[in-house]
């Protein structure tokens, strides 16, 4: 018998998961790496009621959306045609240990970008206004392009996001089979940038 999952909570924002990559420094497909008896997809995606997940293969989760293999811009632009909401949060299956009180507090802020900084800004952990997203994506070659397009980013810091998720296993982004004993030690402030 399938368990179905009971949301306590209704989401203020749509969600997308990138599940499409090809893996290579994983060495497997990583979205279907188990964990604790799960997948990597679905303990990221059990963090949204109903998440818009982009692949090349069929994942049996959420809202799927096939695209072509022509990269994670493409793919993001596919699945902007599902959004309804006026916030999307933005993130890969790599972030199996993703907290929904950390999404909640990032989606909370009110900037056309908002995402945590580590040495370098996370745009595969954000959450967009949809209407700036839809306004850009056509334009930029790479995810770090939106923060220069945008007019108000909030950049959350990890001593900000340690409040809310103390180990920051939030923000850990398993690329590698190692990247599991790696821990996150990276201290950095928030930053408002206005144009």
């Amino acid at each position: 018998m399938k368990e179905e999952k009971k949301f306590f909570y209704k989401d203020s924002f749509d969600a997308i998961i990138l599940a499409g990559g090809q893996s290579k420094r994983f060495g497997t497909d990583k979205c279907s790496f188990e964990i604790d008896g799960k997948t990597m997809l679905q303990r990221v995606a059990e963090n949204f009621e109903r998440p818009i997940i982009v692949s090349r293969t069929p994942r049996n989760s959420g809202t799927e959306v096939f695209d072509d293999g022509n990269g994670p811009i493409k793919a993001l632009q596919i699945a902007l045609e599902e959004v309804n909401k006026d916030k999307v949060f933005v993130t890969g299956c790599d972030f199996p240990f993703l907290k929904r009180k950390v999404i909640e507090y990032i989606c909370s802020k009110n900037f056309e970008v908002v995402m945590p900084v580590l040495e370098y800004p996370q745009p595969l952990l954000g959450c967009y206004s949809t209407s700036f997203l839809r306004n850009s994506i056509s334009t930029i070659t790479s995810f770090q392009e939106l923060i220069n397009l945008a007019n108000s980013i909030y950049l959350i810091g990890t001593e900000e996001i340690k409040m809310i998720d103390l180990s920051l296993d939030s923000l850990r982004n398993i690329n590698r089979l190692t990247d599991f004993h790696i821990k996150i030690r990276i201290f950095t402030k928030s930053k408002i940038l206005l144009r």
